[in-house]
């Protein structure tokens, strides 16, 4: 068809406004279920997340639930941007965990808490002699604090009342001496709330009835071909016209006597209000043996750290006037140090509502006890250039402050060790880079030894962190052996391997040498180190054939320890082969993509029908255990195709000109094509393409700028750039602020060069892509007669996360693969009957 772009748009609006009846084979027919073998994935867990105590005798194993086992459906309110629970308190974002095991390094033992309560567990902590476990055990109507005692076994409730994270992320820390707790307690808990939430809806398990909400609407052009429209066919269309009425805004301008406007008095703020309401805490000490103790009166608290002599605290309370028209983080707020009992000793910081949204406010910064000491604060104040000088106080809190040090960049945080040692990092002036220093404290001006300088858009790929550990106050400090050796722990790119390394670095000489190096042929991760010469250490390792399981190696004895016997989650994946796939693209830029291939396939087989998956950003490690799970596609290599997972593609971000990038984009295509062609793995025809997310954005431009792709799959993706308001693809900034080079990478430039299979997936209430992006391509491409089918999830964000949900999404998918990616004979049927052959 030789319809242009802006017809196309006509026709969608015009669709819009018609009703329902007018599109073609619109259905709802409720939630289906896959078969077994991929219903199954919503029961397939990540790997455990690891809590090593600080004297590394035990080692805390933290499984997330898998979807399938999820307790509810947790309601969610946004106030300033913060998501949360109004119920409990607590962040949306937080991980939560289903399950929690401690096992003894030395002797395997495991240790089960048996009679925690049912619940979500989070904010789980070790106290600093290594002896209690800490947790908060979040249910639909509470957040309370548990403590766990190793050595009797015994598990205690801390707090009756719910502890406030709407603002304190953590809302409670250890005393670091181990007696006890600080916790933010929410004193509006239990009272009505300003604005009725959402009531909690429990989730239910695979065998689910048929529910109203799921809508899907499909068009698909009969088996016979159909022939071309005429041209008064497409006059007709073309020549819609669009009539509209100005929407009311339900504002009345009323007139003084003098013909002037008449203002009327300034509103209340109910978001405002909203946000006092949750962020008012009152801060309670709370020792072990159950002395419960306020200190000072309810605020609105936004931070709370505890002195490393447990005695005193840092506290940063937002402050009025408080308006919703403002980002919080422009809120007048004050930072103070309080006694134990809430008389403040010293004010840090008052700091005023900043009016103006764009101009730069010179003002302290980074306050944090020197971890070293018993009770001294840093921080930060801006120069006029930008870069920071720092400054201390000490206890009791009754002299000036000293000078610390000048700065020529921004300081981002320093890690402490003594008087002799610390490792001060910075943050250049232009956000771009940072750059970490061995320093003295006691002179920090004259003795700095430069460890590295690094990009601060560090990839995922690359990374270095130092070893810590509880030195005698019981704060987390540098680890350093012999007053000068400390220990790093990285991971590179050393040729086609991702590795990691432990080195030794010597702080006098300025000299790193290896203790420890994974092999490339294994997917390995230190742990922890269990001595101060690196010849001991807990290290995980999973290969392709076998999940993540933990050992101890000890170099000194040559022996090695298996503490954990994990299986694989998946039978079907059992054999399934992994490999990084690299490839050169045009301008001699190397790529890579994870190269799936079913079990017992080679290559003297021939081609396979191939799937492009393009889902989050991954880095790529030889070895990494092959598994899947519903938020991805790899498991439908079991059905007999072959996945390449993420090849690499060009960034949005870094893009000279959107021309530069949509050349690079194809090019990326086509190299990723070309080399699974060359490889024998694929050819034209048998290539389909899904993502999720940016991922589908991706997908939508390749469906409408190649044709490579013979079928796609679109989840929660955004196809007309004008639509998003910010964060398109990689991009974080506004359409209106790089408008010329937006305009050019949208699908819909192109939508009428599509012209394969559809299948659009989307969440009703996605807040991150609306659901319009979803629909408005649809319906585009029902007015050009392509082939579509649209679904529309009910209560569903980005990222789905009912049950109901995504054994939808997983049915979708594999009907989806079976009528157009799955080899098939001729006379090939679907069975089902509710997924009809068009």
């Amino acid at each position: 068809m030789n319809r242009t772009i802006s017809s196309v748009f006509g026709a969608f609006f015009v669709t819009l406004l018609l009703s329902s009846e007018a599109i073609a084979n619109a259905n709802t027919i409720g939630f289906k279920t896959p078969t077994e073998e991929f219903a199954r994935l919503v029961e397939v867990q990540s790997t455990p997340d690891i809590l090593m105590s600080p004297d590394n005798d035990w080692l805390v194993e933290l499984s997330q639930h898998a979807i399938g086992s999820s307790k509810q459906v947790q309601p969610q309110l946004s106030l300033f941007g913060i998501n949360f629970n109004p119920y409990n308190y607590s962040h949306a974002s937080l991980k939560r965990y289903a399950d929690i095991e401690i096992r003894h390094v030395i002797s395997g033992s495991v240790l089960n808490i048996n009679n925690l309560p049912e619940g979500e567990i989070r904010d789980v902590q070790w106290s600093a002699n290594s002896r209690y476990l800490s947790l908060v055990l979040e249910r639909v109507n509470s957040a309370t604090l548990w403590v766990y005692d190793v050595k009797t076994r015994r598990l205690e409730q801390v707090t009756q009342s719910t502890l406030n994270g709407f603002l304190t992320t953590s809302p409670y820390q250890w005393l670091p001496d181990s007696t006890g707790f600080v916790v933010n307690i929410a004193v509006n808990h239990g009272k009505p709330l300003l604005e009725e939430p959402i009531e909690p809806q429990k989730e239910q398990r695979i065998n689910i009835p048929n529910q109203d909400g799921l809508v899907i609407t499909e068009y698909f052009r009969p088996v016979e071909e159909v022939a071309e429209p005429t041209q008064s066919e497409l006059t007709t269309s073309d020549a819609l016209q669009i009539t509209s009425q100005p929407e009311s805004n339900n504002v009345t301008n009323q007139l003084d006597e003098n013909g002037l406007p008449a203002f009327e008095e300034i509103e209340p703020d109910p978001i405002a209000d909203q946000f006092k309401f949750f962020a008012q805490g009152q801060l309670i000490k709370i020792s072990l043996s159950g002395l419960a103790k306020p200190i000072g009166q309810a605020t609105f608290l936004n931070h709370f750290d505890v002195s490393p002599d447990s005695t005193n605290l840092i506290v940063n309370m937002i402050d009025d006037p408080i308006t919703s028209d403002r980002p919080l983080e422009n809120s007048a707020n004050v930072w103070q140090v309080w006694g134990m009992t809430g008389h403040a000793l010293y004010e840090l910081a008052a700091n005023p509502l900043v009016e103006a949204l764009d101009s730069p406010v010179l003002q302290k910064n980074r306050f944090q006890w020197r971890l070293d000491k018993g009770a001294t604060v840093l921080w930060a104040e801006a120069k006029p250039d930008g870069s920071d000088n720092l400054f201390t106080v000490s206890a009791p809190f009754r002299k000036a402050p000293q000078a610390f040090a000048t700065l020529d960049w921004k300081l981002d945080k320093i890690d402490w060790f003594n008087d002799s040692l610390a490792l001060l990092t910075e943050q250049s002036l232009d956000d771009k880079k940072r750059r970490q220093s061995i320093i003295t404290p006691r002179d920090a001006d004259q003795r700095r030894v430069e460890f590295k300088t690094f990009t601060a858009t560090n990839s995922s790929q690359t990374w270095h962190k130092f070893i810590k550990q509880r030195n005698d106050l019981g704060t987390e400090a540098l680890k350093v052996v012999g007053g000068r050796y400390l220990f790093v722990h990285s991971q590179q790119i050393q040729g086609d391997s991702v590795i990691q390394l432990l080195e030794r670095f010597d702080a006098k000489t300025n000299s790193k040498s290896t203790v420890w190096q994974s092999k490339p042929e294994f997917s390995e991760s230190l742990i922890a180190m269990l001595d101060d010469e690196g010849m001991r250490y807990l290290f995980s390792k999973e290969t392709q054939l076998q999940p993540t399981n933990f050992f101890i190696s000890d170099l000194t004895f040559n022996t090695l320890e298996q503490l954990t016997r994990n299986t694989h989650p998946i039978e079907g994946f059992i054999g399934v082969k992994k490999e990084q796939l690299q490839y050169r693209r045009a301008d001699g830029q190397t790529l890579t993509a994870n190269l799936y291939l079913p079990n017992n396939y080679d290559a003297t087989q021939g081609s396979l029908a191939v799937l492009f998956w393009l889902g989050n950003d991954i880095y790529n490690k030889k070895g990494e255990f092959v598994t899947s799970n519903h938020k991805d596609m790899v498991a439908y290599v079991a059905k007999g195709i072959a996945i390449l997972e993420n090849p690499s593609m060009p960034s949005l971000k870094n893009a000279a000109s959107s021309a530069a990038f949509m050349t690079d984009l194809k090019s990326s295509f086509k190299a990723a094509t070309d080399a699974l062609i060359a490889k024998g793995v694929a050819e034209l025809g048998k290539i389909s393409i899904a993502g999720h997310g940016a991922g589908a954005t991706l997908a939508s431009l390749a469906l409408a700028n190649t044709d490579y792709f013979s079928s796609g799959i679109l989840r929660s993706g955004q196809y007309n750039v004008t639509m998003a308001s910010k964060g398109y693809l990689d991009s974080d900034e506004a359409y209106w602020q790089k408008a010329s080079l937006f305009s050019g990478v949208s699908a819909f430039n192109s939508v009428d060069k599509i012209n394969v299979p559809v299948l659009i997936i989307h969440g009703k209430d996605d807040d991150m892509a609306t659901k319009l992006q979803a629909e408005l391509l649809y319906q585009t491409l029902l007015s050009l007669d392509k082939e579509a089918r649209l679904v529309l999830l009910p209560n569903e964000s980005h990222d789905y996360q009912s049950i109901e949900a995504i054994l939808h999404v997983l049915w979708e998918q594999e009907q989806w693969l079976e009528k157009w990616v799955m080899p098939k004979p001729e006379d090939y049927l679907l069975n089902n009957a509710d997924f009809q052959q068009y």
